[in-house]
């Protein structure tokens, strides 16, 4: 009795082992859906990926809540914040002869970004000017279509001194003028921010341009991004009361709480991709990959092979894009998560923009995430090929080409989806290995040849 168990198992192997030797391999399945005048047969392939250059894509506005981003690295990327002003004072009285005593910006350090450590405390010359127009929502995000005219006052409302190390916190004085205008606003005016941001614009502030003399090319340089949630622009003022007597007062003023704008900018236009492939975010250099090249390597591919197009299916396509690890953890440090490919497309208002293919939205395909084990960045572009293949030469234009950048994905709790943009909010660099190099970017196909 002290066996049963044992026994018990060993029957139910038996049976199991039975029922398995009884299934019968069917091959002819599915054969039913494929003519007899046609043999498939799986197949794949690597070709070399033809890029000839990276590109910088078009300067970028960018709508991040509560935060700015300014300064540079290097001579290649370079940030302004634009930020509306709220009147948070509507029950406060100026009194009678009021006088302005001081007026300033207080700024509070959220995240510096610098590529090398000793660039955290440089110096950097930071100044403020008056926006020319009022901000809106046609301002939010795209491309900087709407900032080609004069966007702020070209005479710094900011006064000397005005020098940033890199600290928590920031504060720069104002002319005087500006109290001045704010103490000539009516209350009905302060008591709507709608009304208020009519009167008063708003500011630009931004460091020294990438091509001033006060920045060299071998400077790293240092992005700052302040949180204007604990930001200010801050009036003292004097003024007479009801009995005859001078008092103090200050008041506080709200930055960016309806409109914060970040603009960015690259000096950079394109660089040869056979030594190597810098990535840059935001605005900078980025692979680039004409789409009448992609089809021209698939045409002499073919050729090669001796298979007429019309008889080629592409079941997958995937681009890898290798880069070497030098064995210092830190080289990840500002890689980009994730490098996918893109389309140039237009707003309804005829702003460019930059939009993830399609294939992005599958989450069982290749979605471009860094890949730290095989050293790689890896995309899915299957239905982007497929229907490449299917467009006449003359059709092609440049919405057809793709731009190899980040990607930022935002899950929403509501819809329970999950959206994809091109990443307009975060500085990445990354280095990826040359179209020369021995593990270089390459194609891979799986298709089949109907026959």
């Amino acid at each position: 009795m002290k066996h049963t168990g044992v026994f018990l198992g060993l029957a139910a192997l038996l049976a199991l082992f039975c029922l398995a030797s009884c299934i019968n391999t069917d091959n002819t399945l599915g054969s039913a859906l494929v003519p007899t005048s046609q043999d498939i047969t799986i197949k794949t392939a690597t070709l070399d990926l033809p890029i000839e250059e990276t590109r910088a894509t078009a300067d970028l506005q960018s709508c991040v809540s509560n935060s700015i981003t300014v300064g540079n690295i290097g001579t290649e990327f370079y940030s302004e914040g634009l930020m509306s002003v709220t009147s948070s004072v509507d029950s406060v009285v100026w009194g009678s002869n009021p006088v302005v005593k001081r007026v300033y910006l207080s700024f509070a350090c959220d995240t510096t970004l610098v590529m090398q450590d000793d660039q955290r405390n440089i110096p950097q010359n930071l100044y403020v000017h008056r926006l020319n127009f009022e901000l809106d929502s046609s301002d939010v995000n795209g491309t900087v279509e709407r900032f080609k005219k004069p966007y702020y006052d070209p005479e710094p409302v900011s006064l000397g001194g005005v020098v940033y190390t890199g600290g928590e916190a920031w504060s720069i004085d104002l002319k005087q003028e500006i109290g001045e205008q704010l103490l000539r606003i009516p209350m009905a005016t302060r008591d709507s921010a709608e009304l208020f941001m009519k009167q008063f614009y708003g500011f630009c502030l931004r460091g020294d341009y990438p091509d001033d003399a006060q920045v060299f090319p071998d400077q790293e340089g240092r992005l700052t991004l302040f949180d204007l949630t604990s930001s200010y622009l801050i009036l003292s003022w004097e003024y007479t009361d009801d009995e005859g007597n001078r008092k103090a007062s200050q008041a506080y003023f709200a930055l960016g709480e309806n409109y914060t704008i970040n603009l960015y900018h690259t000096l950079q236009t394109s660089s040869d991709a056979r030594e190597g492939i810098t990535v840059q975010g935001l605005t900078g250099s980025k692979p680039y990959l004409k789409a009448s090249a992609i089809k021209r390597l698939i045409k002499e591919w073919a050729d090669s092979q001796q298979i007429p197009e019309q008889d080629l299916v592409i079941a997958k396509a995937t681009v890898e894009f290798p880069f070497e690890y030098d064995g210092d953890r830190t080289q990840f440090k500002f890689s980009a998560p994730t490098l996918y490919p893109c389309r140039k497309t237009k707003t309804a208002k005829g702003y460019p923009y930059y939009a993830p293919i399609s294939e992005i939205n599958n989450t069982e395909l290749e979605n471009g995430a860094i890949d730290r084990s095989l050293l790689q960045y890896k995309s899915n572009i299957s239905l982007y090929l497929q229907s490449l293949l299917r467009k006449a030469d003359s059709d092609l234009t440049e919405a057809d080409d793709l731009w190899f950048m980040p990607i930022y994905s935002f899950y929403n709790n509501t819809t329970g989806l999950t959206y994809h943009y091109a990443d307009n909010f975060y500085y990445t660099k990354t280095r990826l290995n040359g179209t020369s190099a021995a593990r270089h970017p390459v194609l891979r196909l799986t298709y089949s040849v109907l026959k």
